[in-house]
């Protein structure tokens, strides 16, 4: 089949431009169109189902007069737009729509051609009068459905050429300019997805969404004699959060620059999460383009933590639209890594250009300057640090920031009371922070800084989808995308009682398989199989195995309102029996998530017999994915479950290490910026710190630089000569 690109090849050959110049000699009075079906008899220029390329001839000819090549005929009178063919009436709005897509009768999707008169008038109906964009028009090979059931039409899909360039989808697939032009028409676009406005029916889109990516490859091929590869689509974050894309498996490659389908000016649209759908899983192999698990090299731990090259490692390998942008940025991370818990201004001592330059690109208001954009390059690291392990843990924790002193910044949330109920005003900032097996950060896989609104709500009966807990599946997707890097790395997700969520377990079987869940039990869940609930199933159970665990000493804590104050206590080695088994578990009586199936998953119940005086004895029950079949297994579990403390740890160093919430930043989008580098900055300090305790014989000017290391050295006499060389214990240990 001949391509848009290899005909501009093929028209600009000597021979051809002959041929085009003779039979315009021939035919002065000929047109244009009739030139175009020439070539394509003479030059077999054709689609696979044997149609004549006359449209991208036409084309061809246009692009190369424009360079000189030939003088063609005038073309003829522009018309006015076409009307499309539409209905007389409004199409009749359904009936009946049950709140949940399992209940709805006779959901289908019905192919749309063009002979159809009545079928293709109502899907120009619904675009013209229900969809946000009006227009219906597609470009390129078609495709249109709509969304029919026994209670009406219920909304409209439309299908058309992908993007001709598309920077955040490019760099994702890995293609170069060539193979783009070869292999582009194996990607097609949803150009229009609509679900009528009266239609309120849980989990409708990402069904639907389902059902185009089972019959649209098979219906695309029917019709141009080839089957597409991916499909790609694009959401307005500003009016649509785009979940039901991720619960149908799209994947989120990032954000167009709002330039339109080809315009190189300014951008003029709103920017777009840009989201693909793999179609043909052996894709890559099909294009000749390496696979995802060998796109980022696996990395040692050490290498980039130089003090001189840390920086450029870390934060150099970003795309923020410019050259010159990427340099200051890099600039900015460095300068604050010099002095993390001082404000920039000290930092840059005062320089007003530095200053200048620094609050410049902080206040700028574009989307590629977002969190995730800052971190990519430093995400990219860590994937690699995580592929050159066995076996990884990403720890996931929701931390408060607290703002409520910045009067006058804007797009704060809340972030709970204080003792006299006022709300408090500040950031939430939920992360996921990778480490190995023996508890060292490897980095910060994700971080999501955002202002929350649900003070005094009730949200027990929203979908999950609208919920604030949603953050803790959009990480374990997120996880799930960076497993497709790490094919020989296990991968735990771990999270605290907060995490305890029965929809988070549904995700993950439903859809991220091979990421495991460890999370500690927050409700006392209803056993189907047994009399008991979740809680009281393990007091039944006989001990089959001990263990001691590291308790740190416990701050004393003044009482609040509604929660009661904690002594001071020192650190202590707890002793603990543990039970674990295999359960099912029943989902909650109440909500949407009551009709979800049961979960199979290992309960581990560690309970502590007896605590020392003034002490509360440890009680956790642990849920989780992995499979429990021996007592080393169970060990190990127990284990990972301690090593959720590192992330509190990092959270640590960033309020007191890098001093977060001393930021004076007056909107919340510029205060998440400076986070952001300085999250990166505490997982370093708190890796240095560690690294410093469990490998002592390190050559010290891997991490400090050589002022720094004679200063070391002048400070060597004033340690403790008891100290010097001592190896802290581990935190957790088996009897």
């Amino acid at each position: 089949m001949q391509t848009a690109q290899t005909i501009l090849h093929v028209l600009s050959s000597p021979e051809v431009v002959r041929q085009v110049k003779d039979w315009l000699g021939e035919n002065p009075q000929a047109g244009r169109s009739a030139l175009a079906r020439v070539l394509c008899s003479t030059r077999k220029l054709q689609d696979r189902c044997g149609k004549p390329r006359e449209a991208g001839v036409l084309v061809a000819l246009r692009t190369l007069e424009a360079r000189g090549f030939w003088k063609l005929p005038p073309a003829p009178p522009t018309r006015a737009p076409q009307q499309p063919r539409r209905l007389r009436t409004a199409v009749s709005p359904p009936q009946a729509v049950p709140a949940q897509v399992e209940r709805v009768q006779g959901l289908r999707l019905v192919e749309v051609r063009a002979a159809e008169e009545e079928l293709f008038r109502t899907w120009n109906e619904l675009m013209w009068t229900e969809h946000p964009l009006r227009d219906g028009r597609l470009v390129g090979r078609q495709l249109r459905y709509l969304i029919g059931s026994e209670h009406g039409w219920l909304g409209a899909v439309g299908f058309g050429s992908c993007a001709l360039r598309l920077r955040e989808r490019d760099a994702w697939i890995g293609w170069d300019r060539a193979t783009r032009q070869r292999f582009q028409e194996r990607v097609i676009n949803m150009t229009r997805f609509l679900i009528r406005p009266p239609v309120r029916c849980q989990n409708l889109a990402s069904r639907v969404l389902s059902l185009c990516g089972e019959r649209v490859g098979r219906d695309f091929a029917a019709h141009y004699g080839f089957e597409p590869w991916l499909l790609e689509s694009f959401v307005d974050t500003a009016q649509q959060a785009g979940t039901c894309y991720q619960a149908a498996n799209w994947l989120r490659v990032g954000t167009t620059t709002g330039r339109g389908r080809s315009a190189p000016t300014p951008p003029s649209k709103t920017p777009k999460a840009v989201y693909v759908y793999e179609l043909k899983r052996d894709w890559r192999r099909q294009m000749g383009i390496p696979p995802r698990s060998e796109q980022i090299p696996p990395l040692n731990l050490e290498e980039g933590l130089e003090n001189a090259q840390w920086v450029e490692a870390e934060f150099g390998n970003v795309d923020l639209g410019h050259q010159d942008r990427k340099q200051r940025f890099v600039r900015i991370a460095a300068v604050k890594a010099q002095n993390p818990a001082a404000s920039y201004t000290e930092c840059c001592a005062g320089n007003r250009h530095e200053l200048k330059a620094y609050y410049r690109f902080i206040d700028k208001e574009e989307e590629a300057l977002s969190v995730p954009a800052l971190l990519k390059g430093h995400r990219e690291r860590t994937v690699g640090r995580m592929k050159g392990l066995r076996r990884v843990l990403v720890i996931q924790d929701t931390t408060d920031l607290d703002f409520s002193a910045r009067l006058h910044c804007n797009g704060l949330g809340d972030i709970g009371k204080n003792q006299t109920g006022t709300v408090s005003q500040g950031l939430k900032m939920h992360s996921s922070l990778a480490v190995s097996e023996t508890g060292l950060p490897l980095g910060v896989l994700d971080t999501e800084i955002y202002a929350a609104h649900w003070a005094g709500k009730r949200t027990d009966s929203w979908p999950i989808e609208k919920k604030a807990s949603y953050r803790w599946l959009r990480t374990l997707d997120r996880v799930n995308e960076c497993k497709a890097y790490l094919p020989e790395t296990e991968v735990l997700v771990v999270g605290d009682r907060e995490s305890d969520i029965f929809e988070l377990f549904d995700h993950r079987r439903r859809q991220t398989p091979h990421v495991h869940l460890l999370v500690r039990a927050q409700h006392n869940r209803s056993l189907p199989e047994s009399a008991d609930q979740l809680f009281d199933h393990g007091a039944a159970l006989p001990v089959r195995a001990e263990a001691q665990i590291e308790v740190p000493r416990q701050r004393e804590k003044p009482a609040k309102r509604g929660k009661p104050g904690c002594q001071a206590l020192p650190a202590r080695r707890a002793q603990v029996e543990l039970r674990w088994e295999e359960v099912t578990v029943a989902p909650p009586r109440t909500g949407p998530a009551r009709h979800l199936p049961p979960l199979t998953l290992n309960a581990f119940w560690v309970v502590e017999p007896h605590p020392p005086p003034g002490a509360k004895a440890l009680h956790w029950v642990l849920l989780t994915t992995v499979p429990l079949r021996s007592r080393r297994e169970a060990l190990r579990c127990l284990r990972d479950y301690t090593r959720r403390w590192r992330i509190e740890d990092w959270h640590r160093v960033l309020k007191s290490g890098c001093r977060i919430e001393a930021h004076q930043h007056h909107t919340a989008q510029r205060l998440a910026r400076a986070i952001a580098i300085d999250a990166v900055i505490a997982w370093r300090a708190l890796l240095l710190a560690l690294l410093g305790r469990e490998v002592p014989e390190m050559p010290v000017e891997w991490m400090f630089s050589p002022p720094e290391c004679r200063l070391l050295e002048k400070l060597q006499p004033l340690v403790a000569p008891e100290t010097r060389g001592v190896k802290k214990t581990s935190a957790w240990e088996s009897p």
